[in-house]
């Protein structure tokens, strides 16, 4: 197979200079329209919102693998100082997006050339919005999974050895489901606390709370995170506040657990606020499952790969606490997402997220190789 690495570096570099947020990514699927353009591999938009899914050997063989890139940057100011760095303010290629679209790009452009070898149908889907608001659901309620037998998809990771996949066979990432809690009171002057009703005297006593069912009322062996990343209240340092917002989200890998957590959420915050003269609102946000990779397609996956990068690289990983939308296309046909190593050689890293982020582009070609090799054996089974 011919992966063209110098390629996906310069598709990598001009998307790492224009990065967007979101579902508002129009610069970026002009770079995804132009290659595929070039490639002559027909395209649609019609799934999902902002997104292309580009199809090659539409009603070739009785298999159809479908594989998923993320394109959407992060509301990050960039510090890497590198020479393609980010040219709009505030946002950056900080989870490796360009990266994946880069190499998406470059697995498309390799099984082109090798079309007449290729007896199976692929589809290469250009997803927006994974870090928010979401950007796989709606292409599934599209439709797309009932055209697809199976989906694979890679993120790179720049705190993990350059070369080396790591995947787990159940559950690969925990769900992400975010929430507010609204709590309300009664303004007065600071200097009469029994006119009013405190929100804020409210919301830390539900922060604490909530730490303290986190603490005694769930199995301490079961993966949970309940964190809460926002807290806003107030309007002048001499008004008692009236409206405070605690903003968090769960992370769990189990559905039955995450209801629970908002059940109890929810009582807390409504019996604190009642007791403290207020009232409160749970307000339900974005939600992503568990992300659970089929795990006879991990074995397949894992075979074809070691192919290519070595058994020795080929590597188990433990349950992150992450979320990730991919997940929703698991729902519907067996699916796996693998990590893939990009740690720079100085092994000076920052960690996704972050404004100093880097990737080592010396083994961008390696997960297309993968991914070709994985159809190849697909198409033999």
């Amino acid at each position: 197979m011919c992966v063209d690495k110098d390629y996906i570096v310069h598709i990598r570099r001009e998307l790492h200079q224009i990065p967007e947020v979101g579902y508002d990514l129009p610069k970026t699927l002009a770079v995804v329209r132009r290659e595929l353009d070039a490639m002559g591999i027909p395209y649609t938009e019609e799934y999902g919102i902002s997104s292309i899914v580009a199809t090659l050997n539409e009603g070739i063989g009785n298999k159809t693998i479908a594989i998923r890139a993320d394109m959407d940057a992060l509301p990050v100011q960039e510090e890497t100082g590198l020479p393609y760095c980010s040219t709009h303010p505030g946002k950056m290629h900080a989870c490796g997006h360009d990266c994946h679209t880069a190499m998406l790009l470059g697995t498309a452009k390799a099984l082109k050339e090798m079309e007449k070898d290729i007896d199976c149908c692929v589809k290469f889907v250009f997803q927006s919005a994974e870090e928010g608001p979401g950007g796989a659901k709606p292409i599934c309620d599209d439709g797309l999974m009932s055209e697809v037998d199976m989906i694979v998809a890679c993120h790179v990771y720049p705190d993990q050895a350059a070369g080396t996949l790591e995947v787990n066979k159940t559950c690969q990432y925990a769900s992400d489901h975010s929430f507010k809690i609204h709590l309300y009171g009664k303004s007065a002057h600071v200097s009469q606390p029994h006119n009013g009703a405190d929100a804020i005297a409210m919301a830390v006593r539900v922060f604490s709370d909530i730490q303290m069912m986190r603490a005694r009322e769930l199995n301490p062996i079961e993966p949970v995170i309940i964190g809460i990343g926002e807290f806003h209240g107030g309007t002048a340092n001499n008004i008692i506040c009236d409206h405070a917002v605690l903003h968090g989200t769960v992370r769990t890998i189990n559905d039955a657990t995450d209801a629970l957590i908002f059940r109890r959420i929810e009582e807390i915050a409504t019996s604190v606020a009642a007791d403290m003269g207020g009232r409160a609102e749970l307000e339900s946000g974005r939600f992503y499952p568990a992300l659970r990779n089929d795990h006879a397609l991990v074995d397949e996956l894992n075979a074809s790969a070691a192919k290519i990068i070595g058994q020795e690289n080929v590597l188990d990983h433990p349950i992150a606490m992450a979320g990730e939308d991919f997940s929703y296309y698991t729902l519907f046909k067996p699916g796996v997402l693998f990590n893939f190593g990009a740690m720079v050689d100085d092994g000076d890293y920052a960690p996704l997220h972050n404004g100093k982020m880097r990737i080592n582009e010396t083994v961008l070609d390696q997960p297309p190789r993968i991914f070709i090799q994985f159809i190849l054996d697909q198409m033999n089974k």
